[in-house]
């Protein structure tokens, strides 16, 4: 099958589609496995893999329910540290690191680490999500897949963004929302040739898992109604909310990290301090356990009293940031959608108690804030809105939630201008907000274009015999050296102008008269989109190219024309085929 792969490349199109096809087979049935070891490790740590984890809980012995993270812990700090170091993360930040600066490129070890630690990290109890996990567990299926057809870079960031839609697809039951996820999140490319396979993808995930599985939704949906055009100010209001319930999300997840690593222990057992705090959590707040699909279908079902959701708002932020700062494995999307029931479930409590006449039922705002926090946290926006259309079904649903989306969404946006996925990358200094274009030119140096022929002149010559220099050269800009051959600055046809036409003054003037002495200069390991930065803030259209180690010695050059041939091959050899 390699072989046929390899040799089908008369139709692009039709190829990247089969390849599409196996890669949704291979991760629907990854899904599955994941799944299944979820289920089997609950069962070795608390006697059952039901997903009503509550009601598991509930007949445990109160010393089970505090030891089961805390032997988990035990387990996967050392799992990770020394077999599966590649592992840590939430998932969707490392494929989106990858698809942006490794060509797509992703190691199965990692795949493999993430879904065992993951597995673990929940079956013992973790409150994080496995949705994260599964998108990197499809995504590097894909680039295995990738690799061992030895494909372009263009079509290894294809695969492995079907890979990624396919995972959402299989764990949501929602196609439509894991093209989307892959597309906004992942990939940010809505180009035909890309959305094709990845349709397919999702499309052949789901139809394994609803084949396995069933067809059911992943959340027992109420029936939805906008009761009064007057609920929109109050869903404006689930939508301040919601943006503030991310932001104190997002600053605890982070500032958790950043604690744990101060304790003065060895960081493999790092996550038995967690697992013992987040145990001690769960002896009073056991809802907080596990990814939650128990407690959100309660919220969703008007279930829960206002004041216990409430609650749960802080205790959960706590519980997930203990997990993960700690060195649980799991990933963030679950957790923010569990964030987003209980704040809309405790808001509309209390709205529809006070206008019980133009107000819908608690349910209703659980649904709606679990979109809201999932686009403003995730910076998924129209995946998030699918999610919950193709979960209920009903158009009705989209006004509300795309005003509360857009709320919260733009209030993280005010104070992070980052999701969580790509606050996280740049807490290891790695930026992808410039988009594609910018990490083209990022990703060429200098050296790649420099030119090592260029005029050069003294600083001593007189401006009469610049100009009879001129008469016999192409070039409008020259390097000007000083009497041991060092830069010493740059003369364009600009600086000449004042003083060109100016009788009797050829011979008194001299080219460091007029030069510009105060010199831009590159070096070869720079990138072209900061030497690019800086003739535009100069004004200019070359930079000498200098030795890192010596600025004065010259190397060559390198013009705006080159920077501009140079972005456009590159742009060229990564567009996916028409």
């Amino acid at each position: 099958m390699l072989q046929f792969f390899k040799r089908s490349d008369t139709n692009d199109h039709l190829t990247m589609s089969a390849i599409a096809v196996v890669i949704g087979l291979m991760v629907g049935y990854g899904a599955i496995l994941f799944r299944t070891l979820i289920e089997l490790f609950q069962f070795l740590f608390m006697g059952s893999g039901s997903e009503n984890l509550l009601q598991v809980v509930a007949n445990l012995h109160w010393s089970n329910v505090l030891l089961a993270p805390v032997v988990g812990g035990l387990i996967i700090g050392p799992l990770v540290h020394f077999l599966f170091p590649g592992s840590r993360g939430h998932g969707v930040p490392e494929v989106m690191s990858a698809v942006a600066l490794q060509g797509g490129k992703m190691k199965m070890r990692d795949g493999v680490g993430k879904m065992i630690a993951c597995s673990l990290s929940i079956g013992c109890g973790g409150s994080v999500g496995r949705e994260g996990p599964v998108v990197h567990l499809g995504a590097t299926i894909a680039s295995w897949f990738g690799q061992r057809l030895h494909m372009s870079t263009k079509h290894m960031r294809t695969m492995v963004g079907c890979g990624a839609a396919a995972g959402i697809a299989a764990s949501f039951n929602a196609p439509i929302a894991g093209v989307m996820f892959a597309l906004e999140v992942v990939l940010a490319d809505y180009g035909l040739a890309t959305f094709s396979p990845i349709v397919l993808s999702s499309v052949i995930a789901t139809i394994i898992a609803r084949a396995h599985l069933g067809d059911f939704p992943a959340f027992t949906v109420p029936h939805y109604q906008l009761v009064s055009v007057w609920e929109i100010p109050a869903y404006i209001g689930l939508g301040v909310l919601c943006g503030l319930t991310g932001i104190l999300f997002m600053k605890a997840l982070f500032k958790s990290e950043d604690l744990f690593k101060k304790i003065p222990i060895p960081i493999y057992m790092k996550p038995v301090v967690g697992g013992f705090i987040l145990g001690s959590v769960a002896l009073v707040f056991p809802q907080v356990l596990g990814v939650g699909y128990d407690v959100m279908n309660m919220a969703l079902l008007e279930g829960m009293a206002g004041p216990l959701m409430i609650g749960l708002i802080a205790v959960k932020i706590f519980a997930t940031s203990a997990t993960l700062g700690s060195g649980f494995s799991g990933g963030v999307f679950t957790p923010s959608l569990f964030l987003g029931a209980v704040v809309g479930g405790g808001f509309g409590t209390y709205a529809h108690a006070l206008f019980p006449a133009i107000s819908a039922g608690s349910g209703a705002y659980a649904l709606v804030g679990m979109g809201a926090m999932a686009a403003a946290v995730l910076g998924a926006p129209i995946a998030s809105i699918l999610i919950l259309f193709e979960l209920t079904g009903d158009y009705r649903i989209m006004l509300p939630l795309m005003v509360t989306s857009i709320v919260a969404t733009v209030m993280i946006n005010q104070v992070y201008r980052d999701s969580v996925y790509t606050r996280a990358l740049r807490r290891k200094n790695i930026d992808l907000r410039s988009g594609r274009e910018t990490r083209l030119m990022r990703d060429l140096t200098v050296s790649s274009i420099m030119h090592h022929r260029f005029e050069k002149i003294p600083d001593s010559m007189s401006i009469r015999a610049l100009k009879e220099k001129i008469r016999f050269t192409n070039e409008d800009n020259f390097l000007v050296v000083n009497n041991e051959d060092r830069l010493a600055g740059i003369l364009s046809f600009q600086d000449l102008r004042g003083i060109a036409f100016e009788e009797g003054l050829e011979d008194l003037v001299l080219v460091r008269d007029v030069a510009t002495l105060k010199v831009v200069t590159v070096t070869p390991l720079d990138n072209l989109f900061d030497a690019f930065s800086r003739m535009n803030a100069r004004n200019v259209e070359q930079l000498p190219v200098v030795a890192a180690n010596n600025p004065a010695e010259i190397l060559g050059i390198i013009t705006n024309h080159d920077i501009i041939r140079a972005y456009n091959k590159a742009l060229l050899e990564q567009s996916p085929s028409a």
